[in-house]
């Protein structure tokens, strides 16, 4: 089986860490199978990629820098797209995977499953497996980290889309597929349990340390935590079992190995913390925080310990356990977490109760008390265990009985959306019938630059349909009605001035297809957009509207690209993730939730439109390329109407309050964490209002101030500034004469 695996760690760069102890099992287990393998990681410092190979497999490090990505966004949203950009290079080039892997953490494989979903070769034809090793954000919480602030908040979004999305998930424990099911995801989905795996090398990992004497090499304690100290770790639980064995007159030390945090209670250094709380016993030699060391070292302090602790008070498949139960160590460990699995209590190791310090201390004292016989079962019962469960032929035999039930998802299936409601729509038989809907007034010179590239549209038979709001210039009177003698398939519908929200409205009624499209007079859609949208509307019969990232421009060319990302709750409701002025839509869907409200008096109502059909259950799907060009023009009423901005999105409040009910405590712990939405126009990066949060640095030059001071000095570019405004969106309209005038009247 041929496969392609996503990682962000990769040895040897980077050693330890269960991820990467997971790569390193992973391509010794392919070589053992003689399987071929591609692993794509990331390496910022390669100058551009660099190939390795271990016989059948490819490691393959490219520089996720050199792409445009990081100008557009933060740096996981980025990371994730320029992963999907060298998928897509390594399918072209001619490695074409059975299944493509990804781990979990940070949704690196967002994109590449979003640019499948919306069916762009070559991703369509990966099956696309995503395991799971604990995502990060579900990390954070456990440690007590605030989860709603940017970029998190989204970051956990591309997390729990990974697992909705993946042609199949496997979990290494059921500890952790109960975890995903009832604490992160918010919809259930199908989990298989296959376990992690490992073999011990045949040679010593530790060269030339094996000698009877090296003892005296390092200071080797009784009993050893080697893992990060942090909260959801369980040193603070250990060491309060540790406690009360000392207090009583136990005489085995304990020293912590690992990177220190800080500790939610008191914002300090946990090992600070700890250090201080229980000094009595440093200075009695009995505990010592050893800090971070390196994995040879750990690995042979480790073969001459009594036991090695493992406390978290939740984990997923802890390699540091397996390991030592291979390498014939005894572990003692928290009941709460996949090492659970592993253990049978008396026969191959001990388990405790993380959160009872006497079952702690009665853990040591058995262990103490043991003689050298009861190790040597215990001992042989580990390893046995660990190749029973974990050995590369049962691990990937297991593997690929799962894979082999996973079945693509089917025409019509339904898109993985991560939370909310969603409407199921009939299915319109693979039309390629459109309306696109062009409001106007007063801009003909621009709205021939429209038209035009509508009629450059890879969808053919485009039906336009312009709806004249009481224009009152006469030239663009005189260009409306030349536009209707000379296209056949365009109309213009005129009606008396009454704001742009009701002439869309009343555009959308008189079409007369299955599919609508929105586009101002002043914008321009890419040759690809329509056709590639009208696929994914015929393809999944629960998305109501299709969009794309926004290239904003002016008379000079490209300001700046704007992604844009599925609307979901509650998100959408606070700031706008989509193109709401460029849409493709079902037009049922349009005139039953999608209706603009003329009450929002020209500011809002294009955004207010998404929130209504989202909550309606009318979802959207935003296509990750820039298919659709927002034209910036220097005098707007934005500027004038701005004032408006907190008076009409009270409104839509008030308008949705009942459907947005059960989303108010999480709306309020996002605004409580990230500040008003004037602070932030992409989910990818900080809140301006979060200045302690600094965001990884991008490849540019990045201009001060946010986003309203660029737009109204007109030099703001292609960068991933969190700035102070991204209401462009949200119903900016914009004035400016165009250039083709004169040559459209030859």
């Amino acid at each position: 089986m041929k496969t392609l695996l996503l990682t962000f760690e990769c040895p040897p760069d980077v050693t330890g860490g269960g991820l990467c102890t997971y790569v390193q099992e992973y391509i010794n287990a392919k070589i053992e199978q003689r399987e071929p393998t591609v692993i794509l990681t990331a390496d910022f410092n390669v100058h551009d990629e660099v190939c390795t190979y271990f016989g059948c497999v490819k490691v393959i490090r490219f520089n996720p820098s050199t792409g445009d990505s990081f100008k557009h966004m933060g740096h996981w949203a980025a990371m994730s797209y320029e992963f999907s950009n060298q998928v897509k290079k390594i399918i072209t080039d001619g490695f074409k995977p059975d299944w493509l892997e990804v781990c979990d953490g940070f949704g690196l494989g967002y994109f590449t499953l979003q640019r499948k979903l919306c069916l762009e070769a070559p991703f369509t034809d990966l099956k696309v497996l995503v395991t799971a090793h604990t995502p990060v954000t579900m990390i954070d919480e456990w440690d007590k980290k605030n989860i709603y602030e940017l970029p998190t908040y989204f970051t956990k979004y591309m997390e729990q889309f990974c697992f909705q999305a993946a042609d199949k998930v496997i979990s290494p424990s059921a500890f952790l597929k109960k975890k995903l099911l009832t604490e992160f995801l918010e919809k259930a989905i199908p989990i298989d349990v296959v376990p992690n795996p490992y073999e011990k090398p045949s040679t010593s990992l530790v060269p030339g340390k094996e000698a009877s004497d090296n003892t005296q090499v390092y200071d080797i304690p009784d009993y050893a935590i080697a893992s990060r100290v942090c909260y959801w770790k369980g040193i603070e639980h250990a060491l309060a079992g540790f406690d009360l064995y000392w207090a009583n007159g136990g005489q085995s030390s304990l020293y912590v190995y690992g990177s220190d945090t800080h500790y939610f209670k008191n914002n300090k250094s946990l090992t600070e913390t700890l250090s201080t709380k229980y000094n009595k016993w440093i200075e009695k030699g009995l505990l010592k925080f050893a800090g971070l060391k390196e994995h040879s070292e750990i690995l042979f302090i480790k073969k001459h310990l009594k036991a090695l602790f493992h406390p978290s008070l939740f984990e997923n498949y802890p390699y540091s356990v397996i390991e030592h139960m291979a390498d014939g160590g005894l572990v003692a460990a928290s009941l709460s977490g996949g090492q659970a699995e592993l253990i049978r209590h008396g026969e191959n190791g001990f388990l405790f109760d993380p959160h009872s310090p006497k079952s702690i201390q009665d853990a040591i004292l058995t262990i103490d008390a043991l003689e050298d016989v009861q190790i040597r079962s215990i001992t042989e019962n580990a390893i046995q265990a660990i190749k029973d469960t974990c050995s590369y032929t049962a691990v990937m035999t297991q593997k690929e009985q799962v894979l082999a039930t996973a079945k693509q998802n089917a025409s019509g299936a339904a898109f993985p959306f991560t939370s909310g409601k969603e409407l199921t729509h009939a299915n319109a038989k693979n039309s390629s019938a459109l309306t696109v809907v062009i409001p106007h007034y007063n801009l003909g010179a621009l709205l021939i630059e429209a038209i035009e590239s509508v009629k450059f549209s890879s969808l053919p038979d485009i039906k336009i349909l312009v709806v004249d709001d009481g224009s009152t210039d006469k030239e663009s009177v005189i260009i409306l009605k030349t536009l209707e003698a000379r296209y056949t398939n365009l109309t213009v519908l005129y009606k008396k001035n009454s704001g742009v929200a009701e002439t869309r409205n009343i555009g959308v009624q008189h079409a007369t297809t299955d599919y609508i499209a929105l586009l101002d007079a002043d914008d321009l859609v890419c040759v690809p957009y329509y056709e590639a949208a009208l696929k994914i509307l015929n393809r999944y019969n629960n998305v109501g509207f299709v969009g794309a990232w926004n290239e904003d421009f002016n008379q000079h060319g490209r300001l700046r690209l704007w992604p844009t990302f599925n609307p979901e709750v509650p998100l959408q409701m606070i700031m706008n993730t989509t193109n709401c002025q460029g849409l493709v839509v079902r037009r049922d869907a349009y005139l039953a939730h999608g209706q603009h409200d003329p009450n929002l008096g020209m500011f809002l109502d294009d955004w207010e439109s998404t929130i209504s059909m989202v909550l309606n259950g009318v979802r959207g799907v935003m296509i990750p390329h820039p298919l659709f060009k927002y034209r910036i023009r220097e005098d707007s009423i934005f500027r004038d109407k701005f004032r408006m901005f907190t008076i009409n999105y009270n409104y839509i409040i008030d308008k949705h309050q009942a459907q947005l009910s059960g989303c108010y405590g999480e709306m309020i712990k996002f605004l409580n964490a990230n500040g008003p939405n004037t602070q932030y126009h992409n989910p990818t990066i900080p809140s301006a209002n979060n200045t302690h949060h600094t965001s990884a640095p991008v490849p540019t030059t990045q201009h001060e101030g946010g986003r309203l001071v660029q737009l109204v000095h007109k030099y703001y570019d292609s960068v991933n500034q969190p700035g102070t405004i991204r209401n462009i969106r949200m119903g900016l309209r914009k004035f400016g004469p165009g250039q083709l005038v004169a040559h459209f009247r030859k």
